[in-house]
């Protein structure tokens, strides 16, 4: 599969183990169902939005090369949380939730735009059915408890499959530019988007080529290379959007890579050498800082292999290591880093901010 669910439940049985070892933070919250991404209010909230865990509703999957059916879960478990400076959480909306043979899908990532807080929901494939469930695979905006559709990124993929490839769309990264435009790094469709939040027209603005790898991809046509999976998305004060690329598997290690995207869609490498890039952005100092979720080997994945790197002349220097599976990244005013950890299931799911990384 091109999106990141096959990697996060190769992760979900090694957390009971890994999060003590941890490098030492102070927990903000903790008992989370896949924290998957973090944002900052003006008024010091953090906001965090898990991927949940499916539901009671279920859905068949047909894969049509192998004929087999996989019973899928629905629910609407994935929660959008508010945690207070003072610590207090509270739960705002929720959103669907998909739970699958190879991991869980709800909430990605959250961004504000105009005191609006917007979120990147679920995923969809088409052997999956020809209509999504609601609000799956969609950029949608949160009003107090009320969850609105902006944009319906399955569609536009069902319509322009912009790859070429299986008709896949899973709305991951999201950022808000100087142009007031959402950006969105599909990470099924391997495409970058831009979204128009008055009016939900989404344009494509890049497809992200794939990534030299060890092995035939039948997700690819068999040529030998990975799927990119775009991931982590931030823009800058001039209207430059860098984008991770995880990339796919068979997540060999220095494979991932930060590209920057110019507003009409060139790419060019800003960092090389990277490994399962889940999410970048900026702190106060400027600098750029990315989450690697963690290292494989032969075995599978190494508990407290996560770290949080800063990224410079095209490459980048360890701020963090020894961390236990870090998924998204935030930071406050102060250069304080919120990190969510055990982003793949729950409930070892948590957030943990380490002090002063990006002061100024």
């Amino acid at each position: 599969m091109k999106h990141i669910r096959t990697t996060l439940l190769a992760l979900a049985c090694l957390f009971a183990i890994s999060l003590a070892t941890a490098q030492e933070g102070s927990t903000v919250v903790d008992g989370l169902n896949g924290p998957m991404g973090l944002a900052m209010d003006d008024d010091g909230n953090l906001w965090v939005v898990e991927s949940g865990t499916g539901g009671d509703e279920t859905i068949e999957m047909r894969d049509e090369a192998s004929g087999e059916t996989t019973v899928l879960s629905l629910g609407t478990t994935s929660r959008i949380l508010r945690v207070s400076p003072d610590g207090e959480t509270t739960e705002i909306a929720h959103l669907p939730s998909l739970a699958t043979p190879m991991g869980v899908e709800g909430g990605a990532r959250l961004a504000f735009l105009d005191g609006a807080l917007y979120a990147t929901s679920g995923f969809w494939i088409e052997t999956a059915g020809p209509e999504p469930m609601p609000l799956m695979a969609s950029i949608v905006r949160i009003d107090d408890a009320s969850v609105t559709s902006v944009a319906d990124t399955w569609a536009f993929e069902d319509a322009e499959n912009p790859d070429g490839f299986i008709r896949e769309s899973h709305p991951y990264g999201l950022a808000v530019g100087p142009d007031g435009w959402v950006w969105v790094a599909d990470a099924g469709a391997n495409s970058l988007l831009r979204v128009n939040p008055a009016d939900g027209t989404i344009e494509l603005v890049a497809v992200f080529e794939g990534i030299e790898g060890p092995m035939p991809n039948p997700n690819r046509g068999g040529a030998m290379e990975s799927d990119p999976v775009p991931t982590g998305i931030a823009v800058d004060a001039d209207g430059t959007i860098y984008v991770a690329l995880l990339p796919g598997f068979p997540f060999v290690p220095g494979s991932g890579k930060i590209v920057a995207v110019s507003p009409d869609g060139v790419v060019t490498d800003h960092a090389l050498g990277l490994t399962m890039v889940t999410d970048i952005a900026f702190g106060p100092d400027g600098a750029l800082y990315a989450v690697q979720l963690g290292q494989f080997t032969q075995e599978g994945p190494m508990p407290n292999s996560g770290a949080l790197l800063r990224i410079a002349d095209g490459g980048s220097s360890e701020v963090l290591s020894a961390l236990s599976f870090p998924t998204a990244l935030a930071f406050n005013p102060e250069g304080d880093v919120f990190l969510t950890m055990n982003g793949a299931g729950g409930p070892g799911g948590a957030v943990v901010r380490y002090d002063g990384v990006a002061s100024r």
